[in-house]
């Protein structure tokens, strides 16, 4: 795809797809927008491949979930006054986004019609985090949750303080009856001075994981990624033991091609028809000037190295 998609926004999310449901195309001319919908213009498109593009725009007095064709047309939109995240389309074929003001997942259908929702279970509930949802073939679903706890951080670290609030990381798998079957805490697994060195343990509100995004390896294994560790994890999904650690304080592999790493990444993926690892790297530790850039590494397990490939 060789395309730039600018607007008056600041960020949004953008992921290309599949054709959706033509019967569903809006009507194209830009008059029949609603008012203060966000200004979208295609400064370059070269032959792109075929397809869609969902954006949630983030910098915006409107907030709206938006489908966009190759021209920058919107195709399908909803309004979403408390602001929404992760736009996507899932396996099962329904498009699923995360509403900020219900704090849930909607799910919706080809016709654009809420069929479902997805939030995390027992206490976390109402803890339900944005940043990911994955729905399997089997209709079980993968959620996250932020996990706010008071710690006596001055009993770890010098300077600490006495009743820190550190947010934790929550990881579950839900049934298609939306029962609880797996669950994982990062306070059993992380260390909180494991955290990156940018991260001010001495502050009176610690964010020491921020995970933002789960994939499934196997039917016994899940990666995640945790931004604050600059860390991919790979979890047992029948015991939640660590596998193995890649990036970050506690990294246990050899990077080969790759002199300076990754940091603060996001979206961990694996690749169609491999099992190279596909990573977002924010970047902004890298020196002497930070930049963004897609990365994709092979990772050999019985060697411990992780080669960049692209």
């Amino acid at each position: 795809m060789s395309r730039l998609l600018s607007s008056v926004l600041i960020f949004c999310f953008i992921i290309l797809i599949c054709p959706v449901n033509q019967a569903q195309t809006l009507q194209r001319n830009p008059n029949d927008l609603p008012l203060g919908f966000p200004e979208i213009k295609v400064e370059k498109s070269i032959d792109p491949l075929p397809g869609y593009f969902f954006i949630t725009p983030l910098k915006s007095a409107n907030h709206y979930i938006i489908i966009l064709d190759n021209f920058g047309n919107p195709i399908f939109y909803k309004d979403a006054p408390w602001s929404a995240h992760d736009f996507k389309l899932q396996p099962n074929g329904q498009l699923t986004y995360f509403d900020v003001k219900e704090r849930c997942f909607f799910a919706l259908d080809s016709m654009y019609r809420v069929v479902d929702t997805f939030r995390c279970g027992n206490e976390y509930a109402g803890m339900t985090d944005m940043h990911e949802l994955r729905i399997t073939p089997d209709g079980h679903a993968f959620l996250m949750a932020y996990d706010p706890q008071i710690v006596g951080m001055d009993t770890v670290v010098p300077g600490g303080h006495p009743k820190a609030t550190v947010i934790g990381l929550i990881v579950q798998e839900i049934d298609k009856n939306k029962d609880v079957i797996f669950e994982w805490k990062s306070w059993d697994h992380y260390k909180i001075t494991q955290t990156a060195d940018w991260v001010n343990l001495t502050d009176s509100i610690i964010d020491y994981v921020h995970g933002n995004s789960i994939e499934i390896d196997s039917d016994t294994s899940l990666l995640i990624s945790s931004r604050n560790f600059n860390e991919i994890t790979k979890i047992d999904r029948r015991t939640g033991d660590i596998i193995w650690r890649f990036g970050g304080k506690m990294n246990q592999f050899k990077f080969i091609n790759d002199p300076i790493g990754f940091n603060v990444q996001h979206s961990i993926r694996l690749m169609p028809d491999s099992m190279n690892i596909s990573i977002f790297d924010n970047g902004g530790g890298h020196s002497p000037v930070p930049f963004s850039s897609a990365i994709e590494y092979s990772i050999d397990e019985i060697n411990m190295t992780a080669t960049l490939v692209n």
